[in-house]
C-alpha cells in the first residue's frame, strides 16, 4: 500500500471537516488583509481574527483551512529535520463557540487515528496540569492509556492579558533512534516526538492583574502542519524526505558539487518560501515584507554558494509551482513571473556582494586575529552582506569571528526597532519637510535638515552608518503611487550618502535612506542630491507606459477593467485588474499592438491641477479605494488618456521606446496581473530572445521560422529512439540478471532474504529497474543496487510495515522516499553500505 501524499492528506483533512458541518474557506493570502501589526500570516487562525474577537460575524460557526503560513522568526532554525519558514498550517475553528473540548479532541483523534491509521503505540498526547477536563475526555472518552498522557505546563495559550486557556498537543513517535535514546523521554525533552496537532481551547479572559474570567462563549482555534504530518503519514524522520520537498532538494542535490545537508535543506526551504512570497505580490526591497522576502533570497543564495551549486535558484521555480499547482493553481501560473524576480535579486545580490568584498577587505587587513561583532554587524546591517559569508570569509583567512558579539548587536537592534515601534507615528509630525524638485531636475542643491539613526534623530552621522537624511529641496521621488523610490546620492563637502531608497512618512516628507560612503554628513550642511539618472529615465518610462495600458485595456476589454494596483520600477512594471478569466493571448496582442501604435504616436505629455470633483467629472480615471487630496495633479499623453497621478513620466510617448508584455497571470480570486517591460528592458529582453532563437536555429541547422516543425520532428524521433532504447535496456537488463539467477546471484538469508548488488546504471529510472528484477527473482525480500555513490531500495509489499526503505535508506546516506522504495546518495563505499544494511537485516 503506498503512502498518502501531501496532496491527499490536504484533501482528505478538509473533507473530514467538511462532512462534520464545516465551512470550507480558501486559502488567506500570505500578507495579511487590513493588519498592519504583522507583515505575513503566521497562523491558520490570524485571518479569522475578527471572527474571534466579534468584529465581523463568520459565514458559518463551524470552519476549516489549510492556510499558507511564513514564519521569519523560525529562519534561523531552518536546517534541523523540522523547521520551516514556509509551512501549511490546517485547522478547524469555532470562533463562536459552536463546540468545544467536547467536540474537538474525538475529532481530531478520529482523524488521526481511524482515517490516517497512524497507530496508537506512536502517539503521545500532552495537557496542561490544570486542564481535567481534557484529562478526563482523553482517558475516559478517547480511551488513551494515562501512560501516554504528559502534563505540561508549556500546554498554555495567551498574550498576558485578554482570551487565554489551555491547550493540547498530539505527538508523533519517530523511534529511539532519532532521539536520545532513553526509554522513557518525552515531548518536553526529546525530538523523537513530532508536534502533528494542536489544539488551543481560549476558554478565559486574562485580567490585568492576571485574574482568569471564563468567557461565555469559549472557543476553539486548532492547528496541524500539513508537513509534519506528512513525515508521520510517509514513515520518514524529517520534513524534506515527504513528497512536498523531496523534489525540490532532489534538484538541490542534483546541480551540487558540494555535500551539506543543512545548506540543501535551507535553499529547499527558502525556494519554497521565496516562491509562495512572490507569488502573493511581494517584491524585494529594503522594508517591510519586501526586506523580508530580499533576506529569504539572499540567504538561500549564500548556501547555495556553499554547496557550489551549479544551477540558478530561478530555476528550481517551475519544480515549486509544479508540486503546488493543484492546491495553488494561481502560482504555477505566475511561474515565469516568480523566476524573472528571484533572478533579478540574485544579479543585484552579486553587486552587493563585491561592494561587501570590498568592505569585508578593509576589516580583515586591520591586522586583528578576529572580526569584531561591531564590524560583523556593519557589513551585515549595512552593506547587507550575509553573516554566513562574512564567517566563511574569516575561515579561509585564518581569522576568527565574535559570533556572540554579533548576536548582541542583532538583540540590540532588534530591541531598538520594538522600543521604537510604538512611537514612530508620533514622530512623524516633527519631521521636517521637504519641497521636491524632481518633476523638472535630477540634481538639486539643497541643505541637510535633519538626520535620524538607530530610531532617533542625530547631528552627525559617519562612514558605514545606515541613516535617513532629510533635505529642504530634494529631486528624490519618495515611494508612492506603485512608483518605487529614487536611488542616487547626496554630497556634501564632508562626506557623501549612497541613497538606496526614498519612502514618504507622511505628506510632505521625504526620507533618504542608505548608509554613508565616506567623510561624515552633518546637518546644517550644504548638499547636492542627485538622482541616478539612468534608473529614473526607465522608471518613468515604465510609469508612462501603464497609463498607455490602463486605456488600452478598457479599449479591448471594456469599461468596467479598473486598476486594482501595479508596482512601477526600472527593470518592469505590473499592472493588476478585476477579471474572472484569463485574458486570451489575441487580447494580450491587440493591447500591446495599442500601447505600440500610442507610443509611434508620439503624444505629448501634459499636466495640470484640478479640483478632484473637476477632474473625475471630466473622465480622469483615478482608483476608487485611493485618498485623494481636494486639489489633485492630473497626467495626460494627448486626448487619450488622463489620469490621477503624482508619478514621474516622460515628455512624450516616443520616449517610451518598445513595449512587450511579458506575462499575464492569476494573483488570486478575481484578479488578473500583466507584466510589461518597456525602453532599455525591453531592448535587453528582444536582443536576448532574437538572439536564443537564432542560436537555437543554427544549432538544429534551420532557420528561425522553421524551427517549430523542426523541433516537433525531432522530439518524434527522439520519443522513438526512447522507446527503443529502453526495450532493448530492459531486455539487457533481464538478461544479465536472469543469468546471475543461474550463476553466481546471491540472496543473502536474514530475518528476511536480501540482495545487495553493484551494478552498471547510467540514471536513477535504470537503477530502479535493475533492483525491480532483482525484486521479482527474490520476491519477498529487500534489494539494494548500487552505481556509483547513488543507490535504490526495494522492498516487497509484504514486508513494507516491518522494513521501511525509506528509513533503511537513511543507513546508507543521504536519501528518502516511501515505506517500499528508496533512493540517494551513498556517504560511505558501497561495501561499507553493504555491510551496514547486513548488520540490520542479519
Amino acid at each position: 500500500m503506498r503512502p498518502v501524499t501531501g496532496n491527499e492528506i490536504r484533501t482528505r483533512f478538509l473533507e473530514h471537516f467538511a462532512s462534520r458541518e464545516h465551512l470550507v474557506l480558501p486559502s488567506a493570502p500570505l500578507v495579511p488583509r487590513g493588519d498592519p501589526s504583522t507583515l505575513f500570516i503566521s497562523a491558520g487562525m490570524q485571518p479569522l481574527q475578527p471572527y474571534y474577537l466579534g468584529l465581523s460575524k463568520p459565514p458559518a460557526p463551524r470552519l476549516a483551512t489549510v492556510q499558507k503560513c511564513f514564519r521569519a522568526v523560525d529562519i534561523d532554525e531552518v536546517g534541523d529535520r523540522t523547521h520551516t519558514t514556509m509551512f501549511e498550517m490546517m485547522g478547524n475553528f469555532a470562533p463562536t463557540g459552536a463546540y468545544f473540548k467536547e467536540t474537538a479532541i474525538p475529532l481530531a483523534w478520529e482523524l488521526v487515528h481511524e482515517k490516517f491509521k497512524l497507530p496508537v503505540n506512536r502517539l503521545r498526547v500532552t495537557v496542561h496540569p490544570t486542564d481535567a477536563e481534557a484529562l478526563q475526555l482523553w482517558t475516559e472518552k478517547i480511551g488513551i492509556p494515562a501512560d501516554r498522557i504528559h502534563q505540561m505546563e508549556s500546554n498554555w495559550w495567551g498574550l498576558g492579558r485578554g482570551p487565554c486557556g489551555p491547550d493540547s498537543e498530539i505527538f508523533y513517535d519517530l523511534g529511539r533512534e532519532v532521539g536520545c535514546g532513553l526509554p522513557d523521554c518525552w515531548p518536553d525533552h526529546c525530538d523523537r516526538y513530532l508536534e502533528i496537532w494542536n489544539l488551543v481551547f481560549p476558554q478565559f479572559d486574562q485580567q490585568e492583574d492576571g485574574t482568569l474570567v471564563p468567557l461565555p462563549r469559549p472557543a476553539i482555534d486548532t492547528g496541524s502542519g500539513l508537513e509534519r504530518t506528512a513525515a508521520a503519514l510517509q514513515g520518514v524522520q524529517d520534513v524534506f524526505t515527504t513528497d512536498l520537498y523531496a523534489p525540490i532538494i532532489g534538484f538541490v542535490r542534483e546541480h551540487s558539487a558540494r555535500d551539506e545537508l543543512r545548506s540543501e535543506r535551507i535553499v529547499t526551504d527558502h525556494l519554497r518560501a521565496m516562491t509562495f512570497i512572490i507569488g502573493d505580490g511581494v517584491v524585494p526591497s529594503n522594508e517591510g515584507r519586501g526586506y523580508v522576502l530580499r533576506r529569504v533570497i539572499r540567504r538561500a543564495l549564500v548556501h547555495a554558494r556553499k554547496l557550489e551549486m551549479k544551477r540558478p535558484l530561478a530555476d528550481a521555480v517551475a519544480i515549486t509551482t509544479g508540486l503546488f499547482g493543484e492546491p495553488y493553481p494561481e502560482l504555477k501560473q505566475q511561474t515565469a513571473a516568480i523566476a524573472e524576480v528571484i533572478r533579478g535579486e540574485s544579479e543585484r545580490f552579486q553587486k552587493t556582494l563585491e561592494q561587501g568584498m570590498e568592505q569585508f577587505e578593509k576589516v580583515a587587513s586591520r591586522g586583528s586575529k578576529i572580526v569584531s561583532g561591531a564590524d560583523a554587524f556593519r557589513l551585515h546591517d549595512t552593506f547587507g552582506f550575509p553573516f554566513e559569508l562574512t564567517r566563511e570569509l574569516a575561515r579561509d583567512r585564518g581569522l576568527d569571528i565574535d559570533e556572540e558579539g554579533f548576536k548582541s548587536e542583532m538583540a540590540a537592534q532588534r530591541e531598538r526597532s520594538r522600543r521604537a515601534m510604538p512611537h514612530q507615528w508620533a514622530l512623524v509630525k516633527d519631521l521636517p519637510k521637504s519641497e521636491f524638485t524632481g518633476y523638472t531636475e535630477l540634481t538639486t542643491e539643497s541643505k541637510v535638515v535633519g538626520i535620524r539613526k538607530g530610531g532617533g534623530p542625530a547631528d552627525v552621522a559617519s562612514e558605514g552608518e545606515a541613516i535617513e537624511v532629510f533635505l529642504d529641496r530634494t529631486p528624490f521621488y519618495a515611494e508612492s503611487g506603485g512608483q518605487v523610490g529614487d536611488t542616487g546620492t547626496i554630497t556634501t563637502e564632508s562626506g557623501r550618502l549612497r541613497v538606496e531608497d526614498t519612502q514618504k512618512p507622511a505628506d510632505g516628507v521625504i526620507a533618504h535612506l542608505g548608509a554613508v560612503v565616506t567623510g561624515e554628513l552633518r546637518v546644517g550642511e550644504a548638499a547636492t542630491a542627485a538622482v541616478d539618472a539612468p534608473r529614473r529615465r526607465q522608471i518613468a518610462r515604465h510609469h508612462s507606459a501603464t497609463h498607455l495600458l490602463h486605456k488600452a485595456l478598457r479599449e479591448v476589454l471594456g469599461d468596467h477593467v479598473q486598476q486594482k494596483g501595479s508596482w512601477v520600477g526600472p527593470e518592469h512594471t505590473t499592472f493588476d485588474i478585476p477579471l474572472n478569466r484569463a485574458i486570451t493571448d489575441k487580447e494580450l496582442e491587440r493591447v500591446n499592438r495599442r500601447v505600440m501604435e500610442k507610443v509611434r504616436e508620439a503624444l505629448p505629455f501634459h499636466e495640470s491641477h484640478k479640483p478632484y470633483k473637476d477632474a473625475v467629472a471630466q473622465g480622469a480615471m483615478h482608483l476608487f479605494d485611493e485618498k485623494y487630496g481636494d486639489v489633485v495633479r492630473v497626467v495626460c499623453f494627448g486626448d487619450w488618456t488622463c489620469e490621477l497621478c503624482g508619478g514621474t513620466h516622460v515628455a512624450s510617448t516616443a520616449d517610451i521606446g518598445p513595449a512587450v508584455i511579458v506575462s499575464e497571470s492569476s494573483i488570486g480570486s478575481g484578479l488578473r496581473r500583466i507584466d510589461m517591460v518597456v525602453g532599455e528592458a525591453a531592448d535587453d529582453l528582444i536582443w536576448r530572445e532574437r538572439r536564443l532563437l537564432s542560436e537555437l536555429a543554427r544549432s538544429f541547422n534551420t532557420g528561425p521560422e522553421h524551427l517549430p516543425e523542426r523541433v516537433e520532428s525531432l522530439r518524434g524521433q527522439l520519443k522513438d529512439a526512447e522507446r527503443r532504447l529502453k526495450a532493448l535496456s530492459e531486455q539487457l537488463r533481464s538478461a544479465r540478471v536472469k543469468g546471475q539467477g543461474g550463476n553466481g546471484l546471491v540472496i543473502k538469508k536474514g530475518k528476511v532474504p536480501f540482495v545487495t548488488e553493484t551494478v552498471e546504471a547510467s540514471t536513477p529510472d535504470e537503477l530502479a529497474a535493475y533492483a525491480d528484477r532483482y525484486l521479482e527473482m527474490v520476491e519477498s525480500g529487500v534489494v539494494t543496487v548500487v552505481a556509483g555513490d547513488q543507490f535504490v531500495i526495494k522492498v516487497s509489499k509484504d514486508l513494507t510495515p516491518e522494513y521501511n526503505a525509506a528509513r533503511l535508506a537513511s543507513l546508507l546516506g543521504k536519501g528518502g522516499g516511501q515505506a517500499h522504495l528508496a533512493r540517494g546518495k551513498l556517504d560511505v563505499p558501497a561495501a561499507e553500505a553493504f555491510e551496514r544494511l547486513e548488520r540490520e537485516l542479519s
